[in-house]
């Protein structure tokens, strides 16, 4: 399993993983030694190499290109005949649409996407096996991995964009896995783990030339910072607002300036959108 970063601005699985040491710190039921550690070592593995490597693989595959183009054999494979298979009964046409299914399997789907199956099914079994171990307030946010990973495999066949599905994984998902280890996330967690999702696809968004990304960025920015101020950390809003002052007085030039601006601001604005992440977790834990 590998994890493959974005070239157009994030490194996904540095984010993954401080995302979820953030939602760990916001729960404020961390301490640094023994076993919270080690639980803190397996929802990493969750998060980034297990979820991760079940986004990559499954939205980076075009697992239905067999099935659009793929031909099979002019001779199907031939499987051993069992008892009640003649030919023209219910068992032997049975017979013939799986010695078909077999021919497509190893002829068309295998060459074109077995590697890939293989490494679904290991993230997976991975996933399962650390669900096993983990606390079971983490539940609820497996259905909401399998339902975006799915919704992104249908979103890559047809060629549309994954920037949100891709944040709301590393981030979102990734803030409450870390949290939901070691408490049941409140109103206030949730709450700045979606502000920052929405940030996040406002950098991509503005790295890709695309409109309206500098409207989520700076909107998600405030949205953080009125969450600071109502839930009584008003030094931590500031503090915020210091951090990403410089990346939002950037935004005048890049709105008449070339791709390649953009997708600088993309990668500059990344270590100060974790910093502003980390200041926020501290505050509300």
């Amino acid at each position: 399993m590998g994890l493959r970063a974005s070239p157009a601005a994030f490194p996904w699985g540095v984010t993954a993983a401080g995302a979820t040491c953030c939602g760990a710190l916001a729960a404020n039921r961390l301490h640094w030694q023994g076993e919270d550690l080690l639980v803190l070592g397996l929802v990493l593995l969750l998060t980034v190499l297990a979820w991760g490597s079940l986004w990559n693989v499954g939205t980076g595959t075009l697992w239905f290109h067999s099935l659009a183009r793929g031909r099979l054999p002019a001779h199907p494979v031939s499987l051993p005949a069992l008892p009640y298979t003649l030919p023209g009964s219910p068992g032997g046409r049975l017979l013939r649409g799986l010695e078909g299914l077999v021919a497509w399997w190893r002829g068309a789907f295998w060459p074109a996407a077995g590697a890939a199956f293989a490494g679904l099914l290991t993230a997976a079994a991975l996933t399962v096996l650390l669900s096993l171990l983990l606390p079971g307030w983490l539940r609820p946010l497996y259905a909401a991995l399998v339902a975006l990973v799915g919704l992104g495999i249908v979103q890559r066949q047809r060629g549309r964009d994954l920037l949100a599905g891709q944040s709301l994984l590393h981030v979102g998902l990734s803030w409450l896995a870390g949290h939901a280890a070691f408490a049941r996330p409140g109103l206030a967690s949730v709450s700045l783990a979606l502000a920052f999702t929405v940030a996040v696809v406002g950098v991509l968004q503005v790295a890709q030339g695309l409109a309206g990304g500098f409207w989520l960025l700076n909107g998600a920015i405030g949205a953080v910072m009125v969450m600071l101020v109502a839930l009584e950390h008003p030094l931590a809003a500031g503090v915020v607002g210091l951090i990403l002052f410089g990346q939002v007085a950037l935004q005048l030039s890049l709105r008449v300036g070339d791709g390649v601006a953009r997708v600088g601001f993309g990668r500059r604005t990344w270590p100060w959108l974790m910093a502003a992440m980390l200041t926020a977790a501290l505050a509300v834990a």
